[in-house]
């Protein structure tokens, strides 16, 4: 047997405890007794939506089915067919004591029973015959629990999404400005040199600084979107090849003691966002620099083909473990090895963003030669 029954205006419910009296609150009463049902429905009536049950069966077929599921459950303890303990058991398998409260219903003064019904994972207990006013302030106060702790659980996860993304941005911020800056710096000084020579590291110096606020601009962009949303892009025609060879460039300078070695074959033009690429490129390169074996080279090698550019990025370094690899490019992962230093471990995991953005797949491989790191971008 069910019934339900709405008292009250559909669009306010006196006493309501939900902002603005939107709804009153959904209370399932389960008694095999006809007149404890009667009983119960009349103390809740004036604030709440009651639905009654005259079996636990009922009750939970009714819950699997409903799009409303109640706000607190009020279950007489001693039934013949389903029990109390029976039904509290069933509903603790998919829902917790905050997400939905039991109320007991039992005749036992036993400090045993009583234990027993909280136990099976009843929230409270009101002994019978119940006192209206009870009834009615126990099933509120649970309500008023359940609701405060939906409150309490999307202020927190609110509060994690704001914390990892400003942490986020902060750290994509420090780590890509990074290479850029020293780039500036190391013009800045060549500069004072009045030759052709200083005139171009002075046109370096002005195309990195123009890229940084590039960067500025767009990671302040980034942070107005959810971060599961994905990095925003500005998609034009690309020569990767340019691309790569300026960032080469601008690493080698900032570097004048590494060995970068630079190979392009084929068509490398694409539609694509030019400074991403570039934090790419900067990232793998910067990556490789710091975890190589000293004194020997980074390769960078770009391959077009008809619908495709390969870029794959290699140094000579310890050998990851396989385990490993897969984490790498996961955010906040520093490097392993002994070349890891205390850096945020963004790196990588900027690279994974921006290719993925692009529809195109990066991948690890390591073993006693070395470690490469290939990106695949679909041209179009």
């Amino acid at each position: 047997m069910t019934a339900s029954l709405d008292h009250g205006p559909k669009s306010e419910h006196r006493g309501s405890i939900y902002p603005g009296g939107a709804r009153a609150i959904r209370a399932w009463v389960v008694d095999d007794s006809p007149l404890q049902l009667e009983a119960a429905r009349a103390a809740l009536a004036e604030r709440c939506e009651v639905t009654v049950f005259l079996s636990g069966s009922a009750a939970l077929e009714q819950l699997s089915m409903s799009e409303k599921p109640p706000d607190v459950f009020v279950l007489d303890w001693n039934m013949p067919e389903m029990t109390g303990a029976e039904v509290c058991a069933f509903l603790r398998t998919s829902s917790d004591a905050a997400s939905l409260p039991i109320l007991v219903l039992t005749a036992t003064t036993t400090r045993e029973g009583v234990q027993d019904a909280l136990s099976a994972g009843a929230n409270d207990f009101v002994r019978k015959p119940f006192v209206a006013e009870e009834l009615q302030a126990r099933v509120e106060s649970l309500a008023r629990t359940k609701l405060l702790h939906a409150k309490l659980l999307t202020a927190e996860r609110l509060m994690k999404v704001e914390a990892e993304f400003r942490e986020r941005f902060i750290g994509m911020l420090a780590h890509d400005l990074r290479q850029p800056l020293n780039t500036v710096f190391m013009a800045s000084q060549l500069q004072r040199a009045a030759s052709a020579e200083g005139r171009k590291f002075a046109d370096m110096q002005l195309r990195a600084a123009q890229r940084m606020k590039r960067m500025i601009g767009e990671l302040l962009d980034f942070t107005r979107n959810r971060p599961d949303t994905g990095l925003p892009l500005d998609r034009r025609p690309v020569d990767f090849a340019a691309v790569a060879s300026a960032v080469v460039e601008e690493i080698q300078v900032a570097n004048p003691q590494v060995d970068l070695h630079l190979s392009i074959d084929g068509n490398c033009e694409g539609t694509w966002d030019s400074d991403r690429l570039a934090q790419v490129c900067s990232n793998l390169i910067g990556n490789g620099i710091e975890h190589r074996i000293p004194e020997t080279p980074v390769s960078v090698m770009l391959h077009g083909s008809k619908s495709e550019v390969l870029l794959v990025v290699s140094n000579r370094s310890e050998p990851i473990p396989e385990s490993a690899l897969g984490a790498l490019f996961a955010p906040f992962r520093r490097g392993v090895g002994k070349a890891s230093t205390g850096g945020l471990g963004l790196g990588l995991h900027i690279v994974s963003q921006i290719v993925t953005a692009h529809g195109g797949t990066v991948s690890a491989g390591s073993d006693q030669h070395g470690t490469h790191f290939r990106v695949t971008l679909p041209k179009a």
